[in-house]
C-alpha cells in the first residue's frame, strides 16, 4: 500500500486501540453481482471507490465488508439500548438482509473471504452468508501467533469454536474489551452507510465513542456506557411516572369541575375517614382470624379430652383386673393408687399428705397393713401395663391442660379483637356524626368520590414509582460522575489536537470556521458543533449536505484521534446526491485532506460526473486511488443499458482526473 504521509507527527498519542485495515475481499456466488461468480477486490491504495449506477449493490458492498469482519449487519433502524443488545440484533438481522440478494440455490455456497490486519497481525476470515456468525475458515499470523482453522458446513460446534477463537484474539489485538465493542465501532464510528445515521446529533449512540476515543480504558468505557444507558432509561421511566401522576391529578380537577362546584373534595376528611374504615376492616379481619384460631383451639381440647378419657377407661379396666390377682403389696392396686394418686382405696380419702411410712415399709419388704414380711413377688405383665398406662395418663393430662390453656387464650384474643372492632365502629359513627354535612355531600356524589379515590391512589402510586426510579438513577449517576470528570479532563488535554483536526476537515467542506466542544449535560457528555459561534444542537439547523459531511468529518477526526497515529480507515456510502454543485468539489477536498494524512477510504459513489469523485481523483492520483467500475459486476436495467455510453463517459472523466488531465 502506498501511503503519502502529510502532516505526520501532529502530536498523536500512543494508540491503545487498533482497528481492522482491509487488504483484500473475495465475494463468491453472490447473486446480486451475477455477472461474476467471484469478485476479488484488492485494497492496495489509500482510496478504493466503488463507482456504479443505482440498484447495482454499492451499499450492499459496504454491508458485506462489515459482515465479513463482524458477522453482523447494521439494522435499518438505529436503536442502541446496550452494546450486547445491539450486537445480538445486528447478528440476527444479517440473514434477513442477504435473503433476496442471494438466490436460494446459492445459499450454501455463497460466501465472503476477507484479509485484513489488526496492528502487526494478519487475518484471513471466511464466512457463509447464512451461517449465522460461524466461520468457515480462520487464519491469524503474527508475533507469537500462528492459527489456521477450517470449519465444516455440517459441524455447527466446530464453526462456533472457530468463531469464539477469532473473536477472542481479535479483541485482544484491537485493545477493545469485547467483540460487541468492535461491532459498535465498525457500525457507528467508521461506517457512514445508507442509513445516514448522524453520530453528531445522536448523543446516546455517540456517548460510548466519546468514552473510548478520549482515552478511557475500554472496559471502563463499556461499563460507563452501560451505566449511562441505565440512568437514561430510569430517567425516562421517571418522566413517564410523573406524566401518569400529572394526568391523574388533571382528571381529578376535571371531575371536580364537572360536578358543578357543588362537591368539594376534602382530602383531610377523606384521608381520616378512609383510615378509620381501613382500621375497621382490619379489625373485622382480625376477628375472623381470632374466631378461626379459637375454633381450632377448642377442637384440640376435644381431641385431648377424648384421648385422656380413653386412657382412663383402659387404666381402670387394667386396675380392676389387677385387684383380683396375687402380687406383692408394692404392686397391689390399692397401694399403687395411694402412692401415685395420694388416694386411699379403702376409706376413700384423697390428697393423703404423708406416705413416707408406707414407702419405708415397702422398701423393707413388709406389708403396710400388718407389717408382715412379704419378700419379693413378681409383678407380672399386668403390673407393667399399669405402669405404662399411668405414664400415658400423666402425659395426656398435661396435653389436655395445655390445650385448655390455648383455648382460653384464644377466647381472650377473640374477645379483644371483637372489642377493637366495636371501638373502631363507634369511632366511625362518631366521625360521621361530627361531619354529617360532609357525609351527606359525599353520599350525593358517591360515584365521583369513588373515581377520585381511585385516581388519588394512581397519583400516589405514580409519584412513588417516580421517586424510586430517580433514586436508582441517582445511584448510576453517582457511578458516572468520576468517569465524566475524567472524560472532561482527557478531552481538555486532547482538545488542542482533536479540534484543529476536525476544524481543518470541516472547513475544507464548508469554507467557514467550526468549533466543537464537549458539554456535560444531565443525560451525559455531548459534543456540540458551533458555526459562527452559534451552537447547532438540532439537525434542522443545518442543511442536509452540511449535516452529512460535518458528521463524516467528525468520524474522521474521532477515528484518527482514537488510533493515535495509526492509519485510520472509514467506510463511506457517499451521500453526493444531497450536494449542490457548489459543495461537490469542497467535499472532494475534505476527503482528499483526510487521505493526505495517511488515512484510508473505502467508498461508494454514483458513476456520474459529480465533482466530489473528480476532485478526490485529482487530489489523490493513481498512486493513492483506485476506482472500480461496478457496472461490470451486475446486469444493468433496460434504462441503464440504454445509457451505458453516459457511464463510459463518466468513467473516462474520472480516469482522466486520476491522471491529472481533467479537473
Amino acid at each position: 500500500m502506498t501511503v503519502h504521509q502529510e502532516g505526520a507527527g501532529m502530536g498523536e498519542q500512543a494508540g491503545r486501540i487498533r482497528l481492522p485495515q482491509v487488504r483484500r475481499l473475495r465475494i463468491s456466488h453472490f447473486s446480486l453481482y451475477r455477472n461474476r461468480s467471484e469478485n476479488i477486490v484488492d485494497f492496495d491504495k489509500n482510496v478504493f471507490c466503488l463507482s456504479g449506477a443505482n440498484g447495482l449493490g454499492k451499499s450492499t458492498f459496504l454491508a458485506i465488508l462489515n459482515y465479513a469482519i463482524t458477522g453482523a449487519v447494521a439494522p435499518p433502524e438505529v436503536k442502541v439500548l446496550s452494546l450486547s443488545e445491539y450486537s445480538k440484533s445486528a447478528r440476527s438481522y444479517a440473514p434477513d438482509y442477504f435473503t433476496g440478494r442471494v438466490k436460494t440455490d446459492d445459499r450454501d455456497i455463497a460466501e465472503v473471504s476477507i484479509e485484513f490486519s489488526i496492528g502487526d497481525y494478519e487475518y484471513e476470515v471466511t464466512r457463509g452468508f447464512f451461517d449465522g456468525s460461524d466461520l468457515r475458515y480462520l487464519r491469524v499470523r503474527g508475533t507469537g501467533v500462528d492459527i489456521e482453522r477450517s470449519g465444516d458446513l455440517g459441524d455447527l460446534t466446530l464453526g462456533k469454536e472457530i468463531t469464539e477463537e477469532y473473536e477472542a484474539i481479535s479483541v485482544q489485538h484491537s485493545g477493545l474489551a469485547s467483540f460487541d465493542q468492535l461491532i459498535y465501532v465498525q457500525h457507528f464510528l467508521v461506517t457512514f452507510d445508507e442509513r445516514r445515521h448522524l453520530l453528531f446529533w445522536d448523543p446516546e449512540v455517540a456517548r460510548f465513542a466519546l468514552f473510548l476515543v478520549f482515552g478511557l480504558d475500554s472496559a471502563r468505557a463499556d461499563a460507563a456506557g452501560g451505566w449511562q444507558r441505565k440512568a437514561d432509561r430510569l430517567e425516562s421511566q421517571a418522566r413517564n411516572a410523573q406524566y401518569q401522576a400529572t394526568s391523574a391529578r388533571a382528571q381529578i380537577r376535571d371531575l371536580l369541575e364537572r360536578s358543578g362546584g357543588t362537591f368539594e373534595l376534602n382530602e383531610e376528611l377523606e384521608d381520616k375517614h378512609r383510615n378509620l374504615l381501613d382500621q375497621r376492616d382490619g379489625c373485622a379481619a382480625a376477628v375472623d382470624q381470632r374466631l378461626a384460631q379459637e375454633k381450632d383451639a377448642r377442637l384440640q381440647v376435644g381431641i385431648a379430652a377424648a384421648d385422656h378419657h380413653s386412657l382412663t377407661t383402659e387404666y381402670d379396666r387394667a386396675f380392676n383386673s389387677r385387684l383380683s390377682s396375687k402380687s406383692g403389696p408394692a404392686e397391689h392396686p390399692l397401694i399403687l393408687k395411694l402412692i401415685h394418686d395420694r388416694a386411699c382405696g379403702i376409706c376413700g380419702t384423697y390428697s393423703v399428705d404423708s406416705i413416707s411410712e408406707i414407702e419405708q415399709l415397702l422398701t423393707d419388704s413388709k406389708c403396710p397393713l400388718c407389717h408382715s414380711d412379704t419378700g419379693s413377688v413378681d409383678a407380672g405383665e399386668d403390673f407393667e401395663l399399669l405402669r405404662e398406662l399411668d405414664a400415658k395418663l400423666q402425659q395426656s393430662a398435661a396435653r389436655l391442660k395445655a390445650a385448655q390453656e390455648d383455648a382460653d387464650r384464644a377466647e381472650q384474643q377473640r374477645q379483644a379483637a371483637q372489642e377493637d372492632f366495636r371501638r373502631t365502629t363507634r369511632a366511625i359513627e362518631e366521625f360521621e356524626r361530627e361531619n354529617s354535612d360532609w357525609v351527606r355531600n359525599k353520599s350525593a356524589h358517591s360515584g365521583v368520590s369513588d373515581v377520585i379515590k381511585q385516581l388519588q391512589a394512581e397519583f400516589a402510586a405514580a409519584q412513588d414509582r417516580r421517586d424510586k426510579y430517580r433514586q436508582k438513577r441517582d445511584e448510576y449517576q453517582a457511578l458516572l460522575a468520576p468517569v465524566k470528570r475524567e472524560l472532561a479532563e482527557k478531552y481538555a488535554e486532547a482538545e488542542l489536537e482533536f479540534v484543529p483536526r476536525f476544524q481543518s476537515l470541516a472547513r475544507a467542506f464548508l469554507g467557514m470556521d467550526l468549533h466543537c466542544r464537549l458539554d456535560q449535560r444531565a443525560r451525559g457528555p455531548e459534543l456540540v458543533v458551533t458555526i459562527d459561534r452559534q451552537p447547532r444542537r438540532e439537525q434542522n439547523q443545518l442543511s442536509e449536505s452540511q449535516r452529512y459531511f460535518i458528521d463524516i468529518a467528525l468520524r474522521m477526526a474521532l477515528t484518527e484521534h482514537m488510533l493515535g497515529g495509526a492509519s485510520a480507515g472509514l467506510f463511506i456510502d457517499t451521500p453526493e446526491g444531497s450536494l449542490d454543485i457548489a459543495y461537490e468539489r469542497r467535499a472532494g477536498e475534505m476527503f482528499g485532506a483526510f487521505v493526505r494524512r495517511g488515512n484510508r477510504l473505502i467508498m461508494t459513489a454514483n458513476l456520474n460526473s459529480n465533482r466530489l469523485v473528480l476532485e478526490l481523483a485529482h487530489v489523490c492520483g493513481r498512486d493513492l486511488m483506485h476506482v472500480e467500475r461496478m457496472t461490470a459486476w451486475s446486469v444493468l436495467s433496460e434504462v441503464q443499458a440504454d445509457s451505458e455510453q453516459l457511464f463510459d463517459e463518466s468513467y473516462s472523466a474520472i480516469q482522466a482526473s486520476l491522471d491529472g488531465r481533467m479537473f
